[in-house]
């Protein structure tokens, strides 16, 4: 954002960086500069940016949107004995605007980002919530004004800043559970796996693991029924095709999944934890979206 007139002075924000922050919630953290001159002591915005991800498989992606975070323009500084002082009506700010991000919105990214270079779009809006006390003789009410500024900007993201990024959010310790959503359109029967794998995943969370194994075999045995690899599978993986090989893979989790619900003695004690429904629904998934993808290629 250049710097522009705006209410009694001018401000500007440059853009410089990104950041992750870590936590239950992940959240990527817009870094930049603000600078404000000629306005009021007492004088207050709100900044806010709307991020959309561009240069990446596909048109763009919108991430979401920060939450308003104020800054003062003004204040009464304390007067220190520095070589060149700034201005007494110049404010800087180090400003850093948070936006939360949920584990299937960096996977998406992830997916089209396909490791490459990128770039955000940032549409920021400066609100001027208070004017502040005008330097000179009043003119208006400076409290009831509330004027709004936008500017759009480009960040350049490399492939190095972005996995420092993906480190701070500990990418690396664990994998989500994700679930194709993007993939409903072309007939029901993919409708009925992604609503049985969202009933699944949903088990997980209320501690229903035997729940989720079941509501997961119901997938399974759907996508069973889409594949479209030659059955039956030879016998030796080396001559199987990649499609058999996929559907190999849907056939070992289906076996998983149906342990619970059989009294073989092999199995017959075999009651799942959470980390067994993470990882048959966690396969699933993945297994689906593959399915899905070739299916749509052929």
């Amino acid at each position: 954002m250049y710097s522009g007139l705006f209410g009694e002075g001018s401000i500007s924000i440059d853009w410089t960086g990104v950041d992750g922050w870590p936590g239950l919630s992940p959240q990527l953290m817009l870094k930049g500069n603000l600078v404000a001159k000629g306005y009021g002591v007492g004088a207050v915005v709100q900044v806010t940016t709307e991020v959309t991800a561009w240069d990446i498989v596909g048109t763009y992606a919108f991430l979401g949107t920060t939450p308003p975070r104020a800054y003062a323009l003004n204040w009464v500084k304390q007067g220190y004995g520095q070589l060149n002082p700034l201005p007494p009506d110049e404010t800087r700010w180090e400003i850093n605007l948070k936006l939360p991000m949920s584990p299937s919105v960096i996977e998406g990214l992830e997916e089209r980002r396909q490791g490459e270079d990128f770039s955000l779009q940032l549409d920021t809006s400066v609100l001027l919530v208070d004017g502040g006390e005008p330097t000179g003789p009043r003119t208006r009410a400076y409290y009831a004004t509330h004027p709004m500024r936008t500017d759009q900007d480009r960040l350049q993201i490399r492939q190095h800043e972005w996995a420092t990024v993906l480190e701070r959010w500990g990418r690396g310790v664990g994998i989500p559970v994700l679930v194709p959503l993007v993939a409903l359109e072309p007939n029901p029967q993919r409708a009925d796996v992604i609503r049985h794998l969202k009933k699944a995943r949903q088990k997980i969370d209320g501690a229903d693991y035997p729940g989720s194994f079941a509501e997961t075999r119901k997938a399974l045995e759907l996508l069973r029924g889409l594949s479209t690899a030659t059955l039956p599978l030879p016998k030796d993986p080396k001559e199987r095709d990649p499609l058999q090989r996929i559907h190999a893979v849907i056939d070992a989790l289906h076996s998983l999944a149906s342990a619970s619900l059989h009294t073989d003695p092999p199995i017959k004690d075999f009651v799942p934890m959470r980390a067994d429904a993470v990882a048959v629904v966690a396969g699933t998934a993945s297994i689906a979206q593959q399915m899905f993808a070739w299916l749509d290629r052929s």
